[in-house]
């Protein structure tokens, strides 16, 4: 597999710079049943592909109707979408 290119992918985040404010001694004082905004932002950033991958897309005609038929497609760039904290909440190719 293949690096993933990552468009609007930044150096330093603004969520990297807040601080956890999980308490570690028990998983109840703990992102995510403790409310943690770094946490947060690192689970959503964990969850981004770092590398190309496959999906199956349904072929269409020339009016662009769908078809019964379908083919591969590799991904290999994808374009983060980012909210107040820099964080990412979602994504698209």
């Amino acid at each position: 597999m293949h690096k993933l290119k990552i468009n609007n992918s930044l150096d330093v985040a603004l969520w990297e710079k807040i601080t956890c404010k999980c308490d570690h001694s028990s998983v109840e004082t703990e992102y995510p049943i403790s409310e943690c905004l770094h946490c947060k932002c690192q689970e959503a950033w964990d969850s981004v592909p770092q590398e190309d991958f496959t999906v199956i897309q349904p072929d269409v005609d020339e009016d662009n109707n769908t078809l019964e038929t379908t083919h591969s497609k590799t991904v290999n760039e994808i374009t983060l979408i980012r909210g107040k904290y820099e964080d990412v909440i979602g994504w698209r190719f």
